[in-house]
């Protein structure tokens, strides 16, 4: 089926450097650069009702962009988000990390040393925390979202899904539709797992009407690295992510 860029004019999967597309919004490479637009189907041939519901879907995927733009403009830059150049109706410029996802890299590659897993879980806890420090909540925290530099970095992408709240807002509290600031350490607990089992593993609690499971249904933890973290994290024993500081002190000392 056909696309379309954001300025309307067609869009050639062959010559426009294509690297993948998503639920709603496709990627492009530009050099040292991916751009996410909005995924905008031709609605040229189509007619009548068919039309109309393409139509509808192509102005969500725009509002989904749009949205996501609004998160980079609150969250501003942070060492563990994909580095933005430039938000504009012509969509969103990242840095072009080719070594890929997680997700991928986790199922492909052999288990990392211990110190590289540290690196890593540090990473992405304190980026969930910048998060929440500016008010957004994540939900979809996930190793297809996490992507890795040529240092060996992980930087977080895909915030579609997020929810902003008003700068005053209290995280600990906030509740859009079961999304809560204790949902995003669940799912982080859920990442964190991965890289200390190296095993992927994901457990999403909006397939569960944002209902966490009993511990007894989710894998083992005794005597893996951050056990009990992800224990506290799968328990909701953690309010917020500065909870964590105590644990993530420890981890860091255990690195020096």
């Amino acid at each position: 089926m056909a696309f379309v860029k954001p300025d309307g004019s067609p869009f050639d999967f062959n010559s426009e450097g294509y690297i993948g597309t998503g639920t709603n919004g496709l990627v492009l490479q530009e050099g040292p650069y991916a751009r996410k637009i909005p995924k905008i189907r031709n609605t040229s041939k189509f007619s009548g009702e068919d039309r109309e519901d393409q139509e509808y879907a192509n102005d969500i995927n725009r509002k989904i962009l749009e949205h996501e733009i609004a998160v980079y403009r609150r969250v501003g830059q942070c060492c563990g988000i994909a580095q933005c150049v430039d938000l504009s109706n012509e969509g969103i410029l990242l840095e072009y990390l080719s070594r890929g996802d997680l997700d991928t890299y986790l199922g492909e590659e052999p288990e990392p040393e211990h110190s590289l897993k540290v690196r890593w879980i540090l990473s992405v806890i304190e980026t969930v925390s910048h998060f929440h420090r500016s008010r957004v909540l994540i939900d979809d925290i996930a190793l297809r979202n996490l992507l890795i530099a040529d240092d060996m970095s992980i930087k977080m992408i895909d915030f579609g899904q997020c929810s902003i709240f008003p700068a005053d807002a209290d995280i600990s509290t906030v509740d859009e539709d079961g999304m809560t600031a204790q949902a995003d350490i669940f799912h982080l607990g859920c990442v964190i797992y991965s890289i200390a089992a190296w095993r992927k593993f994901e457990c999403n609690l909006f397939d569960r009407g944002y209902i966490r499971p009993n511990l007894q249904e989710m894998p083992e933890l005794d005597d893996l690295l951050c056990g009990e973290m992800i224990r506290k994290c799968w328990t909701g024993q953690y309010q917020i992510t500065e909870d964590f500081i105590p644990e993530v002190n420890d981890l860091r000392d255990s690195q020096t």
